[in-house]
């Protein structure tokens, strides 16, 4: 049945110039015996399905370093690709079951696309970053308040069938949107943001914010950031505090370990699949590091830190849409636009006051990061 709906999707996915090549895929997935197999080699058609709605978008002028034009995001975008892959291939040789597989490899297209759609139809302004930033904060305090609660543990939105953790996907989001632009709507963002953490509780992703906004205190210092790194150090103690009870989920939580037990390799590939979303920052010269390049990896360094240490999701290459579409939607904001200074120069390069008393974030030419 799963095969059939498959063939079914890959059919409607396909554009017109490349039907003759769907019926080939589907005839070539009819003929595997092997359900799994079967499977395997539909999630890679999809992939290509992917693959060929993107060359419409595409001119003959056109290349990828036009689509991705600073480095660091090109890194990002295929260190992301390669975690989600060591993630479905450790999902299938574990024996998890095979909608994981699925979910795990829609949320790969799902973010892809919704990142390609918002760079393609929205103009990433001041505005636009700010307003998002205080849109996916309250979407984090209403999860809080009326969200799925499983042990007390306010965390997710019911989505037909599906749990959605909103703050694998909005966090990481609203970090950014900080590290772009300092002012009181940003930080009245990030606080709801901590509060919310706080009131769900969820400690991995309060430690998350409090890094990530440590990190922009640090390197761009002003009111607005010192204000926010406080109340989310407060945040992130609060929930200490209070109790976690969540159980371990299998195939989610505690696979950096447990992965050892199905095979040496296995385990080592998933140490392969985090440390690939940490290395575009050390292949990137340091006179090119941003606050906001260092404020994405602190994002993601500080989940899988957190998954190490506790009953926590294991971002991208473990089971979990929330954080593959999170992470893809975050390369909107990865890329710094014109004006913004390095790590090197931060400490020797003042550009002019703003009304925030602080180093402005602004940009004069907002860029984005797929383009």
């Amino acid at each position: 049945m799963m095969r059939h709906q498959l063939m079914r999707l890959i059919d409607f996915l396909t554009p017109e110039h490349r039907k003759k090549w769907a019926q080939a895929m589907r005839a070539e997935i009819y003929a595997l015996d092997n359900e799994r197999d079967a499977l395997t080699f539909a999630l890679g058609c999809l992939i290509g399905c992917f693959r060929f709605h993107l060359e419409i978008k595409i001119t003959p002028g056109k290349t990828w370093g036009n689509i991705m034009k600073d480095r660091f995001t090109v890194l990002t975008f295929f260190s992301g690709l390669m975690a989600c892959l060591i993630g479905l291939i450790y999902l299938f040789v574990s024996g998890a079951p095979q909608t994981m597989i699925l979910i795990n490899g829609a949320a790969l297209l799902i973010g892809l696309l919704l990142a390609i759609a918002v760079k393609l139809s929205v103009r990433i302004t001041d505005s636009i970053v700010t307003l998002f930033a205080i849109i996916g904060s309250l979407s984090l305090f209403a999860t809080a308040t009326v969200g799925y609660a499983i042990e007390d543990a306010r965390r997710w939105l019911l989505l037909g069938p599906f749990f959605i953790q909103t703050s694998l996907i909005l966090l990481p989001l609203i970090a950014l949107s900080f590290a772009r632009i300092q002012s009181f709507w940003t930080m009245l963002a990030v606080i709801t943001a901590g509060f919310a953490m706080a009131v769900q509780p969820d400690r991995a992703m309060a430690a998350m914010l409090f890094a990530a906004v440590a990190v922009i205190c640090w390197m761009r210092p002003s009111r607005w950031a010192f204000t926010a790194s406080t109340f989310c150090a407060i945040a992130f103690l609060a929930t200490l505090f209070l109790p976690d009870r969540l159980p371990a989920v299998p195939f989610v939580d505690h696979i950096l370990w447990t992965a050892f037990d199905v095979n040496i390799m296995v385990g080592l590939s998933l140490w392969i699949g985090c440390a690939a979303l940490l290395c575009p920052i050390f292949l990137l010269p340091r006179n090119e590091r941003t606050v906001i390049h260092l404020t994405f990896v602190t994002c993601w360094f500080a989940l899988i830190a957190a998954a190490a240490m506790g009953a926590y999701p294991t971002p991208i290459v473990g089971y979990g849409a929330s954080a593959i579409i999170g992470y893809f939607l975050s390369l909107i904001f990865v890329q710094p636009a014109a004006g913004m200074r390095s790590a090197r120069d931060s400490g020797t390069t003042r550009l002019s006051d703003t009304d925030s008393g602080g180093l402005p974030l602004r940009m004069d030419h907002p860029s984005f990061a797929l383009s």
